[in-house]
């Protein structure tokens, strides 16, 4: 049975309590409000902030990021063709940044010859956080030695052409899988000397050039080998080398190795000979290999700034977005002013994507093929200045089997 008045006083008991907590939470929150916001002082007027700021110090903070000591200019050379001036910004002896120092049409040769400012801008994220990898743990600081190779010479480098075997013990048919001390950098100098003056000694004369047979080495390889062992020592700089050092450094020592035979040897300097220069696109067959083999000539390179004025830009084997980025502004020229790219690559790639045809060939030899056809098409249809190729390509020179020397038109050609 229900009782209407006992309901009705339940009702009244909550509605005072909530009554209440309303006139508690009230009065709370003005206290709290006097208490946090009754020390503040109203915001003053301020026509122009720009002329009046009431704290400016986190600009100092801001600023500081980019304060330097000092700078300078350095020349980024991950490749060979690369070779962008930067500019490095110096605190407190570290080098903290980098960035383009927009001055390559000022640089020319003796003859007063300038770049064009389209060279500009130069440099990529790699050569702006190169002072991440100076600094960086990963840096090589000092001179280390492969281990087999280590115990190779401290075992008196017993002949591995006398001992094939060797190569095995001391994993020169699988450097991958060894591993790496390090020395100092006299013990680094002298194990390079007695690696010379080792290979040196064991290549030369009769005894060496038996090894070299027996190691499989075709006699004509041997035709300037005039019994020195020093000419089988291969001296390669790598691609950042590619300035001073590797293009005369490396020859200078290459030759400076005639010192080595004559020691070697007991010749006179007419019959000293030096080690030889392999450069690293005839002999690693960076590019275009078959160039200089069947013509003594390196293949030609053009000027990129020609693409900004190419009608037609084809790319196979190159990748200017990902592989070459501070040449990638060029394509972005070509095609404003409405030059057409082509980009041959097994997959679709970067620079296929922005590519008007992108033809997709299969990995291996199909690239080579397809140039063999359009070779063919040009050549069946005349499509080609016959003129311009005898004067300026290296097509009408053809090198001779028997002598390896240039064929001359007076040997195929009565009364030439």
């Amino acid at each position: 049975m229900n009782h209407p008045s006992k309901d009705k006083s339940s009702e009244i008991r909550d509605r005072s309590r909530r009554n209440f907590i309303k006139a508690l939470g009230g009065v709370g929150a003005l206290a709290l409000n006097q208490r946090v916001f009754g020390g503040l002082s109203p915001l003053p007027h301020i026509e122009n902030p720009l002329e009046h700021y009431p704290d400016r110090d986190w600009e100092k903070v801001y600023r500081d990021q980019y304060r330097y000591d000092h700078s300078f200019t350095w020349v980024c050379a991950p490749n060979d063709t690369h070779m962008c001036r930067l500019k490095a910004f110096v605190r407190n002896g570290v080098m903290i940044r980098a960035e383009q120092n927009y001055d390559h049409d000022r640089c020319g040769d003796i003859y007063g010859n300038t770049m064009t400012k389209a060279w500009n801008p130069r440099g990529c994220l790699k050569g702006y956080t190169f002072q991440k990898r100076i600094y960086g743990p990963y840096r090589l600081k000092g001179p280390v030695v492969r281990k087999g190779w280590k115990e190779w010479a401290d075992d008196g480098f017993p002949s591995l052409s006398d001992n094939p075997e060797l190569r095995t013990k001391y994993k020169f048919d699988s450097r991958g899988t060894d591993s790496f001390v390090r020395v100092n950098w006299d013990d680094a100098f002298r194990y390079t000397a007695m690696g010379l003056q080792a290979v040196a000694g064991t290549y030369s004369g009769e005894e060496g050039k038996n090894r070299l047979m027996k190691d499989g080495y075709d006699p004509i390889t041997l035709t300037h080998w005039n019994n020195a062992g020093t000419r089988t020592i291969k001296l390669g700089s790598n691609l950042p080398l590619h300035g001073l050092v590797g293009k005369f450094g490396i020859y200078r020592f290459a030759n400076m190795l005639a010192l080595l035979d004559a020691n070697v040897r007991g010749v006179g300097p007419e019959e000293a000979q030096g080690a030889r220069d392999w450069n690293e696109y005839t002999w690693r067959g960076d590019q275009a290999p078959g160039t200089p083999y069947a013509t003594g000539l390196q293949g030609s390179d053009m000027d990129f700034s020609d693409m900004r004025f190419s009608k037609l830009v084809v790319q196979i084997g190159k990748n200017l977005v990902e592989n070459k980025m501070p040449e990638s502004h060029w394509l972005n020229e070509c095609m404003e002013r409405g030059g057409k790219l082509v980009c041959i690559t097994p997959d679709y790639s970067a620079p296929s994507a922005k590519s008007d045809y992108w033809i997709g060939t299969r990995p291996g030899l199909g690239d080579l093929a397809l140039l063999l056809s359009v070779a063919h098409l040009i050549i069946e249809n005349k499509g080609y200045d016959e003129d311009f190729i005898k004067k300026y390509s290296d097509l009408p020179l053809l090198v001779r089997a028997d002598t390896l020397k240039r064929l001359r038109p007076e040997e195929m050609i009565e009364g030439y």
